[in-house]
This record gives structure tokens, sequence and C-alpha cells, in this order.
């Protein structure tokens, strides 16, 4: 049996019901089912993910890596080892791909390119998703769109890798996806930053499209966005040449009265590690009485979960260059926002 030309690598956790929803729309592909493979690397899943697995037939090959949960980048890069196709995709398990999806991807991958190629990956909603997810879905579109706008080009924050595609052996020379990234977030903005250093083109085909199932409600989400706010600053860390290119860069990028509140929330914070989590809820119940109608009732919520993870990795070691001087900015008390912008 002659080897596949391309494998769909899918990392997952705990989402066993999306994930087969996700591996029957791999299943439909105008692409023969010979031609390409899907490697699903397992991470510490305890929902009976391996069971369905293992009495999954979709008419293509399917493999299997598990292990331990390590996160997302180790996950990925289980499967990637895996991989025997030239063309690698990496997948999201909450995703269903098009029938053309397989087929988009292979044909922007000539031997010899150096391209990452992101389909697009749209939001869908049921009357079902919380209400948060609203707000990410509208975010998240208006960025897809942007992103097909002729002659725009890539900023770190754009990349996502739920849907990206790049040859394997391309992959295999930048390492990966770095696994020092065990929280939510970034791992696949260090890998972009990592493979344009090699010279890697970054393209976005809006056809090889996957559709997004999104379930996260507000404390779900504003987790994350603490995490994502972690690991922003070790991407900082990692990276420091991009940090006038992150949102660490603009921490004032607010009006006053919300900087002032912020500094409040983030100073009882660092007394209180604890307090996140009680304001993520505190939030979910303002959610729920009708104040999600508000323009920025998510855009606060979320602003407060990204800088409060800011800072406590801030915290946690020595900061130089600009994260010392981002450190020093989010320590300005209240009096001190209101009277000097």
């Amino acid at each position: 049996m002659s080897e596949p030309a391309v494998s769909v690598v899918i990392p997952t956790h705990q989402r066993r019901d999306a994930l087969e929803r996700a591996l029957r729309s791999l299943g439909d592909q105008t692409a023969p089912a010979g031609s390409y493979e899907v490697v699903v690397s397992v991470d510490g899943s305890t929902d009976g993910t391996l069971e369905m697995l293992e009495a999954f037939d979709g008419g293509f090959p399917l493999r299997t890596a598990g292990g331990e949960r390590q996160g997302r980048a180790t996950a990925c890069n289980r499967a990637v080892a895996m991989a025997r196709g030239e063309v690698l995709i990496v997948l999201d398990d909450d995703m269903q791909v098009v029938p053309e999806f397989v087929e988009r991807h292979r044909a922007h991958h000539a031997p010899g390119s150096r391209l990452c190629v992101l389909g697009a990956v749209p939001i869908e909603l049921d009357e079902s998703s919380p209400r948060a997810a609203g707000y990410i879905r509208t975010k998240f579109n208006n960025h897809l769109k942007s992103l097909a706008e002729p002659g725009r080009g890539f900023m770190p924050r754009d990349f996502y890798s739920g849907n990206a595609s790049l040859r394997t052996e391309v992959m295999r020379e930048v390492g990966g996806f770095d696994e020092s990234f065990k929280a939510y977030g970034n791992e696949d903005v260090d890998l972009s930053l990592r493979l344009q250093e090699t010279g890697v083109e970054l393209r976005y085909d809006p056809e090889a499209m996957a559709r997004q199932e999104y379930g996260k409600n507000l404390v779900e989400l504003a987790r994350d966005t603490f995490e994502k706010g972690h690991t922003t600053v070790a991407l900082a860390r990692a990276h420091p040449s991009v940090f006038h290119a992150l949102r660490l860069a603009a921490p004032t990028e607010n009006s006053r009265p919300w900087l002032v509140a912020r500094a409040v929330l983030l100073a009882l914070t660092r007394r209180r590690r604890s307090l996140a989590e009680r304001v993520f809820a505190i939030a979910a119940r303002l959610e729920a009485l009708g104040l999600w109608r508000q323009p920025l009732f998510y855009r606060a919520c979320l602003d407060y979960a990204f800088w409060a993870g800011v800072d406590s990795e801030l915290s946690q070691s020595t900061n130089q260059g600009e994260l010392e001087s981002l450190a020093a900015e989010l320590h300005r008390g209240p009096i001190d926002l209101l009277l000097h912008r």
C-alpha cells in the first residue's frame, strides 16, 4: 500500500462527540480516501474518546497517538511524529471541514515549497450556544474577513493553527510546536514566528474551510483569556523583537475610567490570586442579568482576564526591557492613572 500524500493531525482533549463529527466530515472528501490519513493525538482524555476511535470507520486510514495530558503543543507533536504524508494539515477537534478541504490544502504545497496556509474557520452557533460565544463569533468572523482582504499582510496575532497546512518536512525542520507552552494559547503564534524566520511564507485560503463549533461560556472563556495573558508574556520572552506587535505593547488602550477600575482589580488580585475566579463568576451572574447587551461588557471582562494573566506571569520571574516597563505600567495606582494618562 502506498503512503498517503496528506496527513491530517488532530490534537484532542475531552471532546469525543465533537471529534467524531470532525472525523465524519473528513470521511466525505473529494480527495480519494487512500490519498490522506488522519492521526488523532488524544491528550489525556477520559470521556470515551479512545473507545470511539477504536470503533470508528470513516473509510480512510486512522491512527491514534496518546498519553498523559501535556497540552496542545505536545499533543500536536505526537501526531506529527507519526505522520506519513508529505503534506501536513493541523486541524482542531471542534471543526467540520468542507468536502474540498484536503484537496484545497494539498494544492498549495508542491515539492520544495515553503508555505504555511491558513484555511477559514468561521464560528457557527445554534440556539443552545452560550451568549459569550456570540461575542467571539462576531469578533473572530470579522477577523477572517480582514484576512481575506487583498494585499493584507500577516501580523503575529493573526496566526492560528486550528486549520493550517505546510509540508511535513518543514514542520519537522523547525522542531514542531514548542512544548514549553502548556497553558492555553500562543503555541501557534510561536510556531508562525519560527516558520517565518526560516523563510516560510504565510498565506490565507478562505476556500479551505473548516466550520468551527464554539461552546464555551463566559467563565471558560475568561479562564482561557487569563491563561493567554500568561502565554503572551512567555511568547514575548521567547521572541523579544515582536513585543511591539503584541497586545502587551498597548496596556493603556482603553478609557481612563476603565483603566482606573482595572488597576484596582489588578491590585486586589495580586493580594489574593483566587479573586480572578470570583470576578469571572460575578461577570457570569451579570451576564445572566442582561449586561451582555451592553456593547463593552465582554470587552471589559476579557480585558481584565488578559491583563490579570499577564500581571501574574510577570510577577513570577525577573523581567527585562519592555517587559520590565510593562510590569511597572500595570503597577500604576488608580490615582496616578486619573492624573496622568
